[in-house]
């Protein structure tokens, strides 16, 4: 079995995995964010609406023409936020980053099935660890960014060593093992 190339592409592999629990995650919170501001946009016009209604009810009384008008401007305010910063793409963008980072972890997962099957030859692992090395910048390239908010949460999910302390992006075999089926683990490879 080649262990220096599995070693590589376990590293990969995990990387891989992480990262798409941070797409993940930031793709929860965007979501989190968007239900925000539409509940927010419900709350602004119902208000708004509750002043115009209170307005024509009450004609002579300025102080609900003020009110409403102050709403107004403040739902256009908030209408222009809306579509500067469209919550809602943000999340899918996010969503959708995170399941090109679950395929391509399904990908790495199929490497390492043929590496410790000894099915493929040296050339051919070192060619596909290089493909989707390549296929994982391109995605990360094309990936929303993320905060640091994100990172942590995603390390808290995955009960890494980050978590309490750890390099970012190193990874135990220990810590690897976890993200694999019981049969692809090192721990069950006979020594």
């Amino acid at each position: 079995m080649d262990i220096k190339n599995l070693s590589i592409v376990r590293q990969s592999f995990a990387n891989t995995v992480f990262t798409h629990k941070v797409q993940e995650v930031a793709a929860e919170n965007a979501g989190v964010l968007a239900l925000r501001v539409k509940i927010a946009n419900i709350s602004i016009v119902s208000f708004a609406l509750l002043m115009l209604i209170l307005q024509v009810a009450n004609p002579s009384n300025l102080v609900f023409s003020y009110l409403g008008s102050g709403i107004a401007a403040g739902e256009i305010i908030f209408l222009i936020v809306q579509l500067t910063f469209n919550f809602e793409q943000i999340a899918l963008a996010h969503k959708n980053s995170a399941l090109k980072y679950m395929q391509l972890r399904d990908k790495y997962r199929g490497l390492i099935v043929d590496i410790m099957n000894e099915q493929i030859s040296q050339n051919i692992i070192a060619d596909r660890r290089n493909s989707l090395q390549a296929e994982y910048q391109v995605i990360s390239d094309l990936a929303p960014q993320t905060g640091t908010k994100e990172y942590a949460e995603a390390q808290r999910r995955l009960h890494t060593a980050g978590a309490s302390g750890g390099e970012h992006y190193t990874w135990s075999d220990a810590e690897i093992d976890q993200f694999l089926p019981q049969n692809l683990r090192l721990s069950s490879v006979p020594k």
